[in-house]
């Protein structure tokens, strides 16, 4: 199939380097103009890049929690209410975790609820997209699985519940005691990975990652010019510039703040480990 090309629209936007002070504009208002000058079958790629958020705010509203709203998600909290009290109008897989969730039937026994959503979900875009996307969506599972792996190494954790999907690297993850699990050929950047895992300072590790996703979106788009690849790779690439590039003062410490609670909160320790 012919790819629909925006010469226009990927021409006027500007350049973005990792280290840069900001943004020039938000994933928001970018969202906007794509939602405006888009095919709405290439829109549709756009909003699979936004369903974490939607995850995130599903949970919450099952967990009757919603002071934390994430404002980015496509469906509204009076939506998302709606779709719990009679399930429909959100995507399959939402819908498939919402009933288990109020049935207590877990999905996947001695998994988080929150980690089955986010298997729900990669099942669902792997599933739903190819090229550029399903490639980058692959990517995400994988740098996922692979920083849960190590890090239950590294404490000495059970890896039951961690890994998001069935597939050779949880496989791997799971029974190798190779430092790279064998993997090594496979996935070049694990590598990298292992190197970051001498790095003591988490948001170090953290920012090193995100330059391994900043480059493989680069990576991905290395013979892609105008077409909606190219718009796709921009708008996760301003999702990386907004978590580190605050726009003042406050708002860098909130950030921070943020981030580094995601991070310690990215992993399931065992109550022992907890720090009160």
């Amino acid at each position: 199939m012919e790819k629909r090309a925006y010469y226009y629209l990927v021409s006027g936007l500007p350049d973005l380097i990792f280290e840069q002070a900001k943004p020039p504009f938000s994933m928001m208002a970018f969202r906007e103009e794509l939602q405006y000058h888009l095919h709405p079958l290439d829109f549709q790629l756009v909003q699979y890049i936004f369903l974490p958020v939607d995850n995130h705010n599903l949970l919450k509203v099952l967990q009757k929690d919603t002071a934390q709203w994430a404002e980015k998600g496509q469906f509204s909290l009076e939506q998302m209410e709606a779709a719990v009290r009679e399930p429909e109008g959100l995507p399959d897989y939402m819908l498939q975790f919402i009933e288990a969730f109020q049935q207590e039937a877990p999905i996947v026994a001695g998994m988080s609820w929150e980690n089955q959503l986010t298997q729900l979900y990669f099942d669902y875009v792997l599933e739903a997209t190819q090229g550029f996307l399903r490639d980058w969506f692959t990517f995400e599972r994988d740098l996922h699985n692979l920083k849960a792996a190590f890090t239950a190494r590294r404490h000495h954790i059970a890896l039951q519940g961690q890994l998001i999907g069935d597939y050779g690297l949880s496989e791997a993850a799971r029974n190798s005691n190779a430092r790279d699990y064998g993997l090594s050929g496979e996935y070049p950047f694990i590598n990298r990975l292992l190197a970051l895992e001498e790095e003591p300072d988490l948001l170090e590790r953290e920012e090193e990652t995100d330059i391994l996703r900043w480059n493989y979106i680069d990576e991905l788009n290395t013979f892609n010019y105008f077409t909606i690849e190219v718009l796709l790779g921009y708008l996760l690439k301003l999702s990386i510039l907004e978590r580190w590039s605050p726009l003042s003062p406050a708002e860098g410490r909130e950030a921070f703040q943020s981030l580094v609670h995601t991070l310690e909160q990215s992993f399931e320790f065992p109550k022992e480990f907890s720090v009160s």
